[in-house]
């Protein structure tokens, strides 16, 4: 299957990293083929190398998959565990991914230009890798109280304190058109506090199985059954 490429804009030469990756990395020739993507839209096309800039010839527009619109809403964890979610997010079908810091994180919000340069390259990677038509966007927001749930038709709270409520007891067989909303406490899980403050935004608690799972990684459990529905 092609490579695919994210670019900021079509009808343009390729330069910078995504040139180097296909000269030096993927040592890519004339009239091989890659895919281009830009504003949800992608592209078969044949590439021209010319010196470190690539060119590159529309064949034909790729069909568009239906996709879920599902927000993560991550509670900051600490260290490099942010790019372990931005990652997996994406690849697993996030729409969109937003870090906050909840009452147990561990982790402060400190130079975030930086690190969502770094995470939104991280999700770009991750999308191309996954065939994705789309990059899912990165926020961070400073509280919970600063994310607008009404604009969700469905907000979902991993709550380990739930071990009896699953997830697919409260999933419709069909989530098209649904905006849904997964919320994933930090390190230690979410606090009395915040658990009453979400069920009063109308949050349904679902259990992720019996076993803990990491912070960075309960998000995987939620988006892959997600994206069994139908959308």
């Amino acid at each position: 299957m092609p490579q695919r490429y994210f670019l900021d804009q079509l009808n343009q030469p390729i330069t910078g990293q995504d040139a180097h990756h296909m000269i030096k990395v993927m040592r890519m020739n004339d009239g091989e083929e890659i895919i281009v993507c830009s504003k949800e839209q992608c592209f078969l096309a044949s590439i021209k190398i010319e010196g470190s800039e690539v060119s590159y010839q529309v064949i034909r527009q790729l069909d568009q998959p239906s996709v879920m619109d599902v927000t993560l809403i991550q509670g900051l964890p600490k260290g490099s565990k942010n790019e372990f979610v931005v990652k997996y997010g994406a690849i697993f079908g996030a729409n969109k991914i937003i870090f906050t810091p909840m009452q147990r994180s561990i982790a402060k919000l400190e130079n975030t230009d930086n690190k969502l340069k770094r995470l939104s390259m991280i999700a770009k990677e991750a999308s191309e890798l996954a065939h994705r038509f789309d990059v899912p966007k990165i926020f961070f927001e400073k509280s919970l109280n600063q994310i607008k749930f009404d604009s969700f038709d469905l907000i979902l709270l991993a709550d380990e304190n739930n071990k009896t409520q699953m997830i697919d007891q409260v999933i419709p067989q069909s989530i098209k058109g649904m905006k849904i909303a997964l919320i994933i406490g930090p390190e230690g899980g979410i606090t009395v506090a915040e658990r009453e403050m979400l069920q009063d935004k109308k949050a349904i608690s679902i259990s992720l199985g019996h076993n803990i799972i990491p912070t960075e990684a309960a998000c995987l459990y939620a988006l892959s059954y997600l994206s069994t529905k139908k959308y």
